[in-house]
């Protein structure tokens, strides 16, 4: 993510593959036309061994699409050095990974992925200084607070669990806020005239003017000029208000301008996934609906700082759905499960979940891929 909590690359985990498959790997996701379908995002690559990256990875691979990451350790002595020299003349990215800041490290670095769990050590200081307006990598942060303080210290790009460890006193918008948007949820679930919409819309500043960003968005391609909130309701249509709303939830504004509730990508994805596993799975409108919710709602605690059992209570939602949030029962109970686990390293367990979901492996994959597709789609556009 960056600073705005807007998603920026995807970190593949290719285990202890060996180089010559892992590029093998790339190139047939290359021609599966995966790189495009990602549009925006880039792919950090880990690469143990300079030496087996291939001389002519320039004509095999998209390179603007991939930062190869390499283990500092693996760049001190001279023949590395000129071989990261060499694949950068082609226009090879890499970035140093396990960075400490050693006094042989390579002078041509130019982006950084330090291991910040525990803090961010006084060495990396003098490098984020000398990087300035570099991409530099804040690894493993694990609270809003250490994303904050890595942000402050100068990297641009952070990864982590800090969006699921919110600030105390800053859990989610102000009550009232809360409260208009799930009264919105609820009157939009009864089917409510667009006259009761409209009343709630008008008492947030901020929510209307989200509602016509959101009409005027390259997401819905609208050709017309919006005038009235009654326009932009019947333009949007219910399923789609629905939807957004919910994402709306996580899309309040932050202290700092501009930028996003980190937990607003994560609950996204999850929505997204579970959509695109219930459509490989056949699903019709309504349980495509249910899907998109479950994943939404399950980050709400987090949001709201409160159990979810408490969070729910003002929506009138169906068993199946409350059963899926609180104990991850039934069908989408088991696709919560996995989509939860989806942006974690990949384990049996995994491929468990995804056989006893009726899905097969690349089903998996194509239904990640649009996930995130359409989450890089709706952070530029929030």
């Amino acid at each position: 993510m960056n600073s705005k909590q807007q998603v920026l690359a995807l970190q593949a985990d290719f285990g202890d593959q060996p180089v010559s498959e892992v590029i093998a790997i790339l190139q047939f996701l290359n021609e599966k036309e995966v790189f495009s379908r990602l549009s925006g995002l880039t792919l950090l690559v880990r690469v143990s061994d300079i030496a087996l990256i291939p001389a002519d990875i320039d004509t095999r691979l998209p390179l603007t699409r991939l930062v190869l990451c390499v283990p500092e350790a693996k760049t001190q002595d001279q023949e590395s050095q000129l071989r990261l020299k060499h694949f950068s003349s082609l226009g090879v990215h890499f970035m140093i990974d396990e960075f400490h800041g050693g006094n042989s490290t390579w002078d041509g670095v130019k982006k950084i992925a330090v291991d910040c769990g525990k803090g961010i050590p006084a060495s990396i200081k003098p490098w984020l200084s000398r990087l300035h307006g570099g991409n530099s990598l804040a690894q493993n942060l694990s609270t809003a607070h250490a994303q904050e303080q890595a942000n402050e210290a100068g990297f641009k790009w952070f990864s982590g669990d800090y969006a699921f460890n919110p600030p105390v006193n800053g859990k989610s918008a102000d009550a009232s806020a809360r409260t208009r948007l799930l009264k919105l949820l609820g009157l939009v679930a009864r089917d409510a005239e667009s006259r009761e919409l409209e009343e709630l819309f008008k008492q947030d500043a901020t929510l209307s003017f989200m509602l016509f960003k959101l009409v005027s968005s390259a997401a819905f391609a609208q050709t017309v000029r919006v005038s009235s909130f009654g326009q932009a309701i019947n333009l949007l249509g219910r399923r789609q208000l629905q939807r957004w709303l919910q994402l709306l939830l996580y899309a309040r504004q932050q202290e700092h301008a501009g930028s996003l509730n980190p937990l607003m990508p994560r609950a996204a994805f999850r929505a997204s996934l579970m959509e695109t596993i219930c459509q490989k799975q056949g699903g019709n409108k309504d349980q495509l609906d249910c899907a998109f919710m479950v994943g939404m709602f399950s980050l709400l605690d987090k949001l709201f700082g409160n159990p979810l059992i408490e969070v729910l209570q003002p929506l009138n939602l169906n068993v199946e759905v409350l059963d899926a949030l609180l104990n991850k029962t039934g069908p989408l109970g088991k696709s919560l499960d996995l989509a939860e686990r989806a942006d974690r390293a990949y384990t049996l367990h995994h491929a468990e979940l995804i056989s006893r979901l009726g899905l097969s492996t690349d089903d998996y994959y194509d239904c990640m891929i649009t996930a995130y597709a359409w989450v890089n789609q709706i952070c530029q556009d929030m």
